[in-house]
């Protein structure tokens, strides 16, 4: 018989006992972690707070043409607050707001909320309109700059009626 096949009482009885000290030891380590990481968990998630109202201002308005032709009903109505301060450059986005139309006609409303701190570390901010149909064809679009410049204490800015135009095609 293979001597490596019979193992003495003794090695038994000590490879049990380590292993049974590992377990022992990973069930000791699990009972100190797991409270430990709870309590962690608790303080850093009061770091990850939702903004609150002050820290966010509500750009509001309603975006409207003068044809009239009917939307389709799949239509979607995209609001984006955009920095265009860069010359030569693409806008950032600093807020972005999609609302499908679900059949409604214009005039349809809007309110954006844009973090507080975008707008006043951007130069010059203008909100952009766009409705799209169903498969994502452009329809209408603003051709203008609105300006979107919030006044000191408020937190809410109302950008009124948003004329677009018809895209070609």
């Amino acid at each position: 018989m293979c001597p490596m096949l019979v193992a003495s009482p003794r090695s038994a009885r000590t490879a049990w006992g380590r292993e049974r000290r590992r377990a022992y030891r990973r069930l000791l380590e699990m009972k100190i972690l797991a409270p430990l990481a709870a309590a962690l968990a608790i303080p850093l998630a009061a770091c990850a707070t939702v903004p609150s109202s002050a820290d966010v201002v509500t750009v509001s308005g309603e975006a409207t043409y003068r044809e009239r032709i009917a939307l389709p009903p799949q239509a979607v109505m995209s609001v984006r607050i955009e920095d265009v301060s860069r010359a030569d450059a693409p806008a950032t986005v600093l807020a972005e707001e999609i609302m499908p139309t679900n059949g409604r006609q214009v005039p349809l409303p809007f309110s954006v909320e844009v973090p507080r701190d975008a707008l006043q570390g951007a130069v010059r901010t203008t909100a952009r309109v766009r409705i799209e149909d169903g498969s994502g064809q452009l329809l209408w679009i603003t051709d203008t700059n609105t300006p979107v410049t919030p006044t000191a204490g408020s937190d809410r800015v109302d950008l009124g009626s948003l004329m677009l135009v018809r895209t070609p095609g």
